[in-house]
């Protein structure tokens, strides 16, 4: 992710939410709040874990484990994950934009910033910080809803919204192959928050499975229950 950031940035915030890239882990965090949350990949440990660090009212740092698994188990976990995930692109359908003119569907560019340089123009970074803050102006007028319909093949490849009214009802991406065809596709949001809600179940499950057990997080140092 770090490489996708613009301008040397290791992190993103928008609001009070920010996440942070450093090295060996990802921070989450809410600004407001007296806590945060790290995914530590645990590269010399062989340990993946997710802890939840705060300070105590005496000044003591604190960090409760919330989730370890061990890399090698790790693999057989997303080994695991592999074909029910594959099934996603059973949700890809082409998009004609022939279909979108008979159904009264209009395009809007701009509200799902992905590159770097999609995120720079939606984005700024304040002197010294290593932060990127989301700009509502910028993002605001970076958006774009193109008079007609064919302007589409004049986006550069990357992700679009789909408006049937006011309502966005999808996610169309426009593709160039290595011969140069571009192609049209999307995928329908109600399909997406489905299957998000059924990985999720899997995710949950599978996970359970193959976790450290917090009655043996005393065997390794680096967690703490």
């Amino acid at each position: 992710m770090p490489a996708l950031l613009p301008d040397g940035a290791t992190g993103i915030e928008f609001g009070d939410f920010a996440i942070e890239f450093r090295g060996n882990k990802v921070i989450v965090l809410a600004k407001a709040a007296a806590e945060h949350y790290t995914l530590q990949f645990g590269r010399q440990s062989g340990v993946l874990d997710v802890h939840r660090t705060w300070t105590d009212t005496d000044g003591t740092p604190r960090h409760q484990t919330i989730f370890a698994i061990r890399h090698e188990d790790l693999a057989m976990l997303l080994n695991e994950l592999v074909p029910p995930t594959a099934t996603m692109f059973h949700l890809c359908r082409r998009l004609r934009i022939g279909w979108l003119k008979r159904h009264n569907i209009g395009i809007v560019k701009g509200l799902e910033p992905m590159t770097a340089t999609e995120i720079a123009a939606v984005t700024h970074k304040r002197p010294g910080r290593k932060r990127l803050v989301i700009d509502t102006d910028k993002l605001s007028a970076n958006v774009f809803a193109p008079e007609y319909l064919d302007e589409v093949w004049d986006f550069p490849d990357g992700a679009f919204s789909l408006f049937a009214g006011n309502r966005r009802i999808g996610i169309g991406m426009k593709a160039t192959d290595k011969r140069g065809r571009v192609r049209l596709y999307w995928f329908r949001l109600r399909d997406l928050s489905r299957f998000s809600r059924t990985m999720q179940d899997r995710l949950f499950e599978a996970a359970s499975r193959y976790a450290i057990p917090p009655g043996k997080y005393t065997e390794y140092d680096m967690l703490e229950p």
